[in-house]
C-alpha cells in the first residue's frame, strides 16, 4: 500500500452536493468535513516537535481558536481579536506585523473517526504553501511532498488512524516564503494591482522594477480550502466526469463518455463491478456496469463509452445552457464499485449535456493588437456573446456561502452571463451556484507574477505548476458551467511549460475551450503577436460613453477578457464604513491605502478628474461620492451598450474588471464590498437588458446625428415593437419627439432604427429619452441619458492609454447641479411570500421640473442604512413632470425587515415613508 497519494479533489460524496441532492441517511456516510474544533498558532511559539503536538493532551489553552475551517492565518488572527478590525482605515498595514508569511504556523484538531471502514484518507485540497502533516504522533507527509497553493494532496492514513476513538491531526503550514525578481518564486498567488502594493507586500531594496509585489502580511498561509476524512472498503472511486457530445447542428440525441479513476488501497488483488445511473426527473435512468479486477496498490482510469455501452447514446436530451439562453438543466451520476454485494466506495456528481466550440472570428479591424480573427464561443451550436464580469473571493479568502448565493443573484440580476476567475481559485460552491443558474465560468492562471516568471522558475516550480493545473482540472472538468481554461492571463507561457499544459488537458479529456493567453502582449521572434483571439488593452479607467461607440480605439471591440474602470467610488453610507471619519475628507493616504497600485489608480487621479471636469468640484465626500456614481453609471452602460448595439460582427466579448471588490475598496467594481449596488451596478444593469432601446451619444463621425439602435439578446426573434425617442431640456420641456414602428429585431440582433439630429439652442445639459413597446404598446424599455451641448471626446488613439485619462474636450455637466429642487410624491407596499418581502416604491412627479438620479433605498430603521442584499429591478430613476414611476425591491425576510423607504436624488430633497403592508 502506498503510504501517501496526490492528486485533484474529487466531487462524488454527499457533503459535495447541494442540499437538495444529499444522499439519503440510510447510505454509509463516506466523507466527513473536518471543519471544527481547530487552533491555530506559530510555531515560533512552540517549543516542540509534530509527534508531540499531534498526540493526546498536547495543551492548547493559549492557542488561538479557528472559527470555522477552511482559514487562513490572517483570518483567524482577526477573528480573535489580535488585530481586530482590518479592514477600517490603515489597521491592516498599520497594526499587523509585517513578518508573518516569516513564520511556521501550526493548525490542530481533534476528531472521532466513525469504526467499521476498511479505509480512511485525509483529502486536503488546498494548503498554502508548504505542509508537515502529523495524525496520532505519526509524520503522513513532509514539506516536501506537501507544496503548492492549488496542489490538492490525499493521503491514505488507514494504518495511523484510530477507527471509533479520538484522533490529532495537526499541520505545520509554511507560507510562501521567495519574492519574484528578488531571490526566486513559489507558485502560491498574488493581488497583483488589485491592492495599493506600495503600501502592502515586499518592501525590501532588492525589489526593481516599477511593479511591486503586493500580498497581506501572511501571503494568504493557512488551510484555505476545506479538509475532509474519506471512509470506504478497499477500492476507491473518484476523479468522475461524464463527457458530452452533441451531433451538431442536430440537437435531438448526445454521446455520453464517463471517467472515473479506481484505486485499489489494498495488498492483495480486488474484483467487483463498477455499476452507475445516470438520473433527471421526467427522464428514464440509464443502467451501466463492468467487471473490474484491481490489482494491490493499482490506480487506473476506468471509462464507459457510448460505442460500447449503447444506452449512453441518450435520445432527445435536456440540455444545459447559459441562463440568457435557455435553461441550465443538470442530470446526476451516481457511480458505485461493488464488492461482492458490498458497496466498496461511490461517487455522486452532476453535470450537465452541453457541447462548447471555440472560434476565431474574421475581425482585423486593428491588426496592431493582433491578427487572426477575435475569439468567441458556441453553445450547443449557437453563438454566445460573452458579458461578464472578473469574480474575486474576499482578501483574506473567507468562506461565507450566503455571500456567495447573494452574488450570484446580483450578476443574474444586472443580467451578467458569464465570470471569469483570475487564479483565486477559492469556493467550489460559486461553481456549483454556476452550474445550478446557468451562468458561464472562465478559469486561469494569475497575470504578472509567480506564474508569469517563467525565466525565475526553478525545478520544483515547474513539477508544482503541473500538478496544480492537474489538481484544477480534476475539480472543473466536472462543471457544466465551466466553458473555458486559460493557461496565461497577460503573458503566454514559454513553449515547454504551455506543451506540459495542453497534455495534462488532454490526458484529463478537457472538453471545453482552452486559450494560452488572454492578452495580445507576446510577440514572436518575427516580432508578431502571438494571442489567442482575447485582447487586454484595458482600459483601466473611467471612458466616456462616445469612447465606446466611437469605433475608433482598439479596446471597444474584439473579445476582451477584463476591461473596465479601476478606480471606483462606493456610496457615501459604504465610504463610511472603511474610511475612518477625521479622514473623509479631503481624499487622502486612507482613501490611496484602499486603492489599486498602477499611476493614477493609486491616487484614484483619473475619476478625481472626470468629476471634477464634468460634474464640478467637491466640498464633501458625501458630494464627492454621489458625483461619482453618475460618472460609473455612464461608463459601465455604455460599455456593455457598446458590445450590445454594435453587432456581433466585432464584439464577441466583453468581461468587466472587476465584478466585485475583496475587500472594502477604490478598486474596479460592479458592487463594493458591503454588496451595496451603486450607480455601475444599475449602469450595467441597463446597458445589459436582454431588450432594450441604445442610444450612441453622437459618438459617429462629426456627431451631428446619433443612432438609436434596438437590441436583442433574448433567444427568440422579437416582432411589431415601437421605438420612441424624446429629447428633454434641463427645465422638463420637451424639445423632439419621435417614434419608429413595426420594428423586428431577430434573435441576438441590433437593427438601427433612428437618427437623432442635433438641436439647436438647448439648455447646457439636456435628457435624451428612449423608450420601447411591445406590439400591444406595453413599455419594455425606459432609457434616460444626460447629455452635454459639449463634446466628449477622447481624442486620437494614441491618448487611449489604459491606466490614464486624456481627453481633447469635455463634456460640461455642471448645470446639472443647479436644476431646480424637485420633490416628489412617495409610497410604498410590500407583499410577502415565500420567505421574500416585494416592496412596490412610487414615485410621482406632480411639478414642472425633472427629478433626476433618484434613489430608492428599502432600510429597516427610519433613516437608516440600505438593507443588504438587496435587487430592485431598477434604480437612480429619472422622474419627468406628470409622470409616476415604480421601483420593485426584493428581499429575504432572513436579510432585514422591510420597514421604511428613504428618497434621494440629485435634485430632490430626502424623503423617508413607512412601507405599508399586504399578505
Amino acid at each position: 500500500m502506498s503510504k501517501f497519494l496526490i492528486c485533484g479533489m474529487i466531487f462524488f460524496a454527499s457533503t459535495f452536493a447541494l442540499p437538495a441532492h444529499a444522499k439519503t441517511s440510510s447510505e454509509p456516510q463516506r466523507q466527513v468535513e473536518l471543519a471544527g474544533n481547530w487552533k491555530l498558532y506559530s510555531a515560533r511559539d512552540v517549543a516542540t516537535d509534530g509527534q508531540t503536538i499531534s498526540l493526546p493532551g498536547f495543551n492548547t489553552a493559549s492557542w488561538h481558536p479557528v472559527a470555522h475551517m477552511p482559514a487562513t492565518v490572517l483570518e483567524t488572527l482577526e477573528e480573535d481579536g489580535v488585530y481586530p478590525n482590518l479592514y477600517n482605515g490603515m489597521n491592516l498595514l498599520k497594526t499587523v506585523p509585517l513578518d508573518l508569511y516569516l513564520q511556521d504556523w501550526w493548525y490542530r484538531t481533534t476528531f472521532v473517526v466513525p469504526a467499521d471502514q476498511q479505509v480512511y484518507q485525509l483529502d486536503f485540497p488546498g494548503i498554502n504553501y508548504r505542509a508537515e502533516i502529523w495524525l496520532n504522533g505519526n509524520l503522513i507527509a513532509d514539506s516536501h511532498q506537501v507544496v503548492g497553493m492549488y496542489v490538492a494532496h490525499r493521503f491514505d492514513v488507514t494504518r495511523w488512524i484510530k477507527p471509533g476513538a479520538s484522533n490529532v491531526l495537526a499541520v505545520k503550514v509554511t507560507p510562501e516564503r521567495l519574492v519574484q525578481d528578488v531571490n526566486g518564486v513559489e507558485l502560491g498567488d498574488s493581488w497583483f494591482d488589485w491592492i495599493n502594493w506600495k503600501y502592502l507586500g515586499y518592501k525590501g531594496a532588492l525589489k526593481s522594477g516599477a511593479h511591486g509585489v503586493s500580498f497581506v502580511s501572511d501571503r494568504n498561509a493557512g488551510i484555505w480550502k476545506p479538509v475532509y476524512l474519506r471512509m470506504s472498503g478497499a477500492v476507491t472511486v473518484s476523479d468522475t466526469t461524464v463527457n458530452t457530445e452533441l451531433p451538431l447542428p442536430q440537437l435531438t440525441s448526445a454521446r455520453l463518455t464517463i471517467y472515473a479513476e479506481l484505486h485499489n488501497l489494498t495488498d492483495h488483488p480486488v474484483s467487483g463491478v463498477l455499476r452507475g445511473t445516470i438520473s433527471r426527473s421526467g427522464k428514464p435512468s440509464i443502467q451501466i456496469e463492468q467487471q473490474l479486477s484491481l490489482a494491490s496498490d493499482e490506480a487506473r482510469e476506468i471509462s464507459f463509452d457510448p460505442q460500447k455501452y449503447s444506452q449512453l447514446v441518450v435520445q432527445h436530451p435536456d440540455l444545459w445552457w447559459p441562463y440568457t439562453m435557455g435553461k441550465p438543466n443538470l442530470y446526476t451520476l451516481d457511480l458505485e464499485f461493488l464488492e461482492g454485494q458490498q458497496v466498496s466506495d461511490m461517487s455522486h456528481i452532476r453535470f450537465g449535456i452541453r457541447t462548447i466550440t471555440q472560434h476565431r472570428d474574421h475581425d482585423e479591424q486593428f491588426p496592431k493588437v493582433g491578427t487572426g480573427g477575435s475569439f468567441y464561443l458556441q453553445v450547443n451550436g449557437r453563438d454566445f456573446l460573452a458579458r461578464g464580469a472578473d469574480y474575486s473571493p474576499d482578501l483574506l479568502y473567507r468562506y461565507d456561502a450566503g455571500r456567495d448565493e447573494a452574488i450570484m443573484r446580483y450578476v443574474k440580476d444586472m443580467g451578467l452571463n458569464m465570470l471569469r476567475w483570475e487564479s483565486k481559485i477559492a469556493s467550489d460552491h460559486m461553481v456549483e451556484l454556476a452550474d445550478e443558474q446557468g451562468v458561464p465560468v472562465m478559469f486561469g492562471w494569475m497575470c504578472c507574477n509567480q506564474w508569469e516568471k517563467w525565466n525565475q522558475w526553478s525545478a520544483e516550480d515547474y513539477r508544482v505548476a503541473d500538478a496544480s493545473l492537474r489538481s484544477q482540472i480534476l475539480m472543473l472538468r466536472p462543471h457544466a458551467s465551466v466553458f473555458i481554461w486559460a493557461n496565461g492571463s497577460d503573458g503566454l507561457p514559454p513553449p515547454p511549460v504551455r506543451s506540459a499544459y495542453h497534455k495534462i488537458l488532454t490526458d484529463l479529456h478537457w472538453q471545453n475551450a482552452i486559450v494560452d493567453t488572454v492578452s495580445s502582449y507576446a510577440r514572436n521572434d518575427k516580432g508578431e503577436r502571438e494571442w489567442s483571439g482575447i485582447h487586454m488593452e484595458g482600459p483601466y479607467s473611467w471612458r466616456p460613453p462616445t469612447y465606446w461607440f466611437s469605433g475608433r480605439y482598439a479596446a471597444a471591440r474584439g473579445a476582451c477578457a477584463e476591461q473596465g474602470d479601476n478606480e471606483h467610488i462606493p456610496p457615501y453610507e459604504s465610504l463610511k464604513r472603511f474610511i475612518p471619519a477625521d479622514k473623509l475628507w479631503p481624499i487622502n493616504e486612507t482613501w490611496y491605502f484602499h486603492a489599486g497600485s498602477n499611476p493614477g489608480n493609486s491616487t484614484l487621479s483619473n475619476i478625481q478628474k472626470v468629476i471634477d471636469r464634468r460634474y464640478g468640484p467637491s466640498s464633501s465626500a458625501e458630494e464627492f461620492a454621489r458625483k461619482a456614481q453618475l460618472a460609473h453609471y455612464e461608463d459601465t452602460r455604455a460599455q456593455f451598450e457598446d458590445f450590445a448595439a454594435n453587432g456581433w460582427a466585432n464584439h464577441k466579448m466583453t468581461l468587466y474588471w472587476m465584478l466585485n471588490t475583496p475587500w472594502p475598496s477604490f478598486f474596479g467594481h460592479l458592487f463594493d464590498y458591503y454588496l451595496k449596488p451603486g450607480g455601475a451596478y444599475y449602469g450595467a444593469k441597463k446597458g445589459l437588458r436582454p431588450l432594450s432601446v441604445v442610444f450612441d451619444s453622437y459618438a459617429i463621425g462629426d456627431h451631428s446625428q446619433a443612432k438609436i439602435t434596438v437590441v436583442n439578446q433574448t433567444p427568440v426573434q422579437h416582432n411589431g415593437l415601437r421605438a420612441r425617442v424624446r429629447i428633454y431640456d434641463l427645465d422638463g420641456n420637451v424639445r423632439y419627439d419621435r417614434s419608429a414602428a413595426d420594428i423586428v429585431v431577430a434573435s441576438g440582433g441590433a437593427v438601427h432604427v433612428l437618427n437623432l439630429p442635433r438641436l439647436k439652442d438647448l439648455t447646457p445639459v439636456y435628457f435624451v429619452r428612449c423608450q420601447l413597446f411591445d406590439n400591444s404598446g406595453k413599455p419594455l424599455v425606459n432609457n434616460v441619458y444626460w447629455q452635454s451641448t459639449k463634446d466628449d471626446d477622447l481624442g486620437p488613439p494614441s491618448n487611449d492609454n489604459a491606466f490614464d485619462l486624456k481627453q481633447a474636450s469635455w463634456a460640461d455637466m455642471t448645470a446639472l447641479n443647479t436644476m431646480r429642487s424637485v420633490p416628489l410624491e412617495l409610497s410604498a407596499s410590500e407583499t410577502v411570500a415565500g420567505g421574500e418581502s416585494h416592496v412596490t416604491i412610487r414615485l410621482r412627479n406632480t411639478g414642472r421640473g425633472v427629478a433626476f438620479f433618484e434613489r430608492a433605498e428599502i432600510t429597516s430603521n427610519r433613516g437608516g442604512d440600505e438593507i443588504l442584499p438587496i435587487q430592485y429591478d431598477d434604480n437612480y430613476v429619472t422622474v419627468f413632470p406628470g409622470e409616476a414611476v415604480e421601483i420593485h425591491g426584493t428581499l429575504r425576510q432572513m436579510d432585514g425587515r422591510a420597514t421604511w423607504i428613504k428618497l434621494a436624488g440629485y435634485n430632490t430633497p430626502e424623503e423617508i415613508v413607512s412601507i405599508g403592508r399586504t399578505k
